[in-house]
């Protein structure tokens, strides 16, 4: 094979490359300014997210007054586990639960290990 040819076929192809290259890149610098901003308001979107999380975690650590108890959480712990544990009667559980509850501004039952819970006095 003759090297000029393969010069000439190479640069008939480069030539053909290079308007679609060029495209490309006026696209990506056309968009790029779009894209940039579209990941920056993703990642504080997730990290505000991720903050909220940890604050409304320990958001309320509110202090026990006289008469109350604080009792923190251990692995396996239930609100209902903790209540039976100091009601005695079976009767008063699921109203212990609900004092709990509205002690420490629960939205829900569930409670994590290390918790602090603050029991409402009788």
């Amino acid at each position: 094979m003759n090297p000029s040819s393969y010069q000439s076929i190479h640069s008939a192809n480069n030539q053909l490359e290079k308007p679609l290259l060029s495209k490309q890149m006026s696209g990506l610098r056309k968009h790029g300014a779009k894209i940039v901003v579209s990941f920056m308001f993703f990642v504080l979107v997730f990290t505000s997210f991720l903050v909220m999380g940890s604050n409304a975690s320990s958001m309320h650590v509110a202090e026990a007054s006289e008469g109350e108890q604080v009792v923190v959480v251990s692995s396996g712990d239930t609100l209902w586990s903790i209540a039976s544990r100091l009601e005695g009667r079976k009767s008063s559980i699921g109203f212990m639960v609900f004092r709990i509850k509205d002690r420490n501004q629960l939205q829900s039952e569930t409670i994590t290990p290390g918790q602090k819970l603050i029991i409402p006095n009788n």
